[in-house]
This record gives structure tokens, C-alpha cells and sequence, in this order.
């Protein structure tokens, strides 16, 4: 199994799309606070697991994926709808780790909400791994697989970590590529564990070619950072009520 068919290329983009996701995320945690109703904290937090679970997670990682390559006579295709819904679960685990941490620290709502998001996380890989179709079986060896969702939980818990704190523009770009970094690793660390097992007697996998499906999506997702961003440049819910412009009394006719 060749992990780099296609370059060193693919891994730094990787890292770079994890951190773009990562950086744009926290930046819409950093405005969640700043809301003066739930209902746009909410909002702020929803583009934030977007972000981070759905771009800087869940893409990055497939995006490590197009230079994967089967030894032998075997090519990968790809589950579509394992894909999706392995998308879905990296925002729904990353949106509940956030909502679950609350705003203010408190050591159990760290743990709880650390743990909620790691193993979504290792869920929403294990859904992603699952989708992959080859001529023959794949199997991930089992301390790499606890090693990974181990790691998976530490960087939850960094994470949320250090959202509860307000913290310089620099640190938040640091921070942003240790991320990308750290996620990268994890899905490496996992893959470490793969075994393939081809068997020219098997039927050629079905799905679809992981390039044609994951372009769009790579498009659709880079663009969709547009939207915070524009929302952090405008958000009008950054004016607290004591900085609005106090109403003049009218003039007695």
C-alpha cells in the first residue's frame, strides 16, 4: 500500500485544509462569545463545528486519501453515502463537544465534552475507512486503532481547552496548524495498522472513484469558509446593548 502515489503534494494540502478548517472555526468560537443571544451563539458554534469537524477534520483527512494506492491488481472505490454520513458525524461530534463545554471552564463539562468529540471523531473515521471497496479485505490493526482515538480525545480536549480562553491572533494561528498537524497524524497513526488482503477471485469493487466524488466536495468546501468569514467582517451581533447609540428623546411640538 503506497500512501504518497501522487506526492508529498497531497499531505501538505492535507495539513493546510486542517488548518484553514481549524483557524475559521475557532475564530467562530472566539465570536460565539461575543453574542448577546443563544440563539446567534448557536449559529456562531454550528459554522464552528462546520468548520472544524466538516472541513478541518472530515476533508482533510480524505483529502490525505487520493494518494493512497493498492498494491496488486486491485483499485480503491469509494461509498458514497459512508462518505456523507461520516461528514455529518465529524460536525454533529464536533458541534456537541462545543455545546457540551459551555462557556464557562468547568473541568467535567472539559471531560465530558473532550470525550464526546474524540470518539466522534473515531467514529466518523472508522465510517470514513469503512466506505473504502478494494478486490480483497482491508483490516486496521488494533493498537493503532486505540492509539489513534486516543490521540483523537487528547486533541479534543486541547481544543476545547483552549477555546475557553481568549487568546492573542498569533496564538490562534499556532494553534490552528498544530491542529492540522495533529489530525494529519492521527489519520497516519491509524493507517499505520492497514492490511491488505487481495483476492484476485473477488469481484472489482463497486462505488465510486474518490477523485471525481471529493473535488466537488474539496470546492463546495474551500468556497463555504466565504461565509464565516463575511459573517465575522459584518456580525452585527458583536455590538453589545451598553455600545449602541442611546436613542435621542424626541422634541416637544
Amino acid at each position: 500500500m503506497s500512501y504518497f502515489s501522487m506526492g508529498y503534494w497531497v499531505l501538505g494540502l492535507s495539513i493546510l485544509v486542517a488548518m484553514a478548517g481549524a483557524l475559521i472555526g475557532l475564530i467562530c468560537i472566539r465570536q460565539s462569545t461575543k453574542s448577546v443571544t443563544s440563539k446567534f451563539r448557536l449559529v456562531w458554534l454550528a459554522s464552528a463545528a462546520i468548520s472544524i469537524g466538516g472541513i478541518g477534520t472530515w476533508l482533510a483527512i480524505f483529502v490525505t486519501m487520493l494518494g493512497v494506492t493498492p498494491s496488486g491488481d486491485t483499485m480503491i472505490r469509494y461509498d458514497v453515502v459512508r462518505l456523507i454520513g461520516a461528514a455529518v458525524l465529524a460536525v454533529l461530534a464536533v458541534f456537541g463537544g462545543l455545546v457540551l463545554v459551555g462557556r464557562t471552564p468547568q473541568l467535567p463539562r472539559l471531560l465530558g465534552g473532550g470525550a464526546l468529540m474524540g470518539v466522534g471523531t473515531s467514529l466518523m473515521l472508522a465510517l470514513g475507512m469503512s466506505a473504502v471497496q478494494v478486490r480483497g479485505d482491508l483490516e486496521f490493526g488494533l493498537w493503532q486503532v486505540l492509539a489513534a482515538g486516543a490521540l483523537s480525545i487528547v486533541i479534543s480536549l486541547a481544543t476545547l481547552w483552549f477555546v475557553q480562553r481568549m487568546w492573542p491572533t498569533s496564538a490562534v494561528v499556532g494553534a490552528s496548524a498544530l491542529f492540522g498537524c495533529a489530525v494529519i497524524g492521527m489519520h497516519y497513526l491509524r493507517m499505520a495498522g492497514l492490511e491488505l488482503r487481495t483476492d484476485p477471485r473477488a469481484a472489482m469493487p463497486t462505488g465510486d472513484d474518490l477523485f471525481s466524488f471529493l473535488m466537488p466536495m474539496f470546492v463546495i468546501g474551500v468556497l463555504s469558509l466565504a461565509v464565516p468569514i463575511t459573517a465575522v467582517l459584518v456580525a452585527p451581533d458583536r455590538r453589545t446593548p451598553s455600545s449602541l447609540p442611546s436613542r435621542q428623546p424626541e422634541l416637544m411640538r
